[in-house]
């Protein structure tokens, strides 16, 4: 069964006015969905393009499931929301996570907390080179 979860929502493109359906990716199993995780690392997930060509970037949360990582949970709350609706959001997305999972699921995995990381930081936080990793972190503080 496939963990990764995303909701249609109807959307209208900023540039032309059209009005059209697209999927926004909320939980990403990164070895389900690879082709996410590189979308995710190269800053592009949430840039939605219409079905004229323009693009435009949705605001939405993503929880990330890294199976076997460390951490193996992280969460990106959206930009326009406070701390209330990001806290919403995440225990609604952990939720999700934890009845999709099943008997795979450990609760130590929250035992200290819900990482966090900011849009802008995903990239560096799921880089595979920690040293350039680093110094995006230190460029972007």
């Amino acid at each position: 069964m496939a963990v990764s979860f995303s909701q249609s929502v109807q959307l209208t493109c900023p540039t032309c006015r059209s009005k059209f359906v697209t999927d926004v990716w909320l939980i990403v199993d990164v070895v389900e969905r690879p082709d996410l995780l590189q979308r995710i690392r190269d800053g592009t997930f949430h840039d939605i393009p219409c079905p004229n060509g323009h693009s435009g970037t949705v605001d939405a949360p993503l929880l990330l499931y890294r199976p076997g990582e460390d951490p193996p949970l992280i969460f990106s709350p959206a930009r326009g929301t406070t701390q209330e609706q990001d806290r919403q959001h995440a225990q609604g997305l952990v939720g999700r996570l934890r009845d999709g999972l099943g008997g795979a699921w450990r609760d130590e995995w929250l035992a200290k907390g819900l990482p966090a990381a900011a849009r802008e930081m995903l990239p560096a936080a799921l880089s595979d080179d920690p040293e350039t990793a680093m110094r995006e972190l230190a460029e972007w503080a």
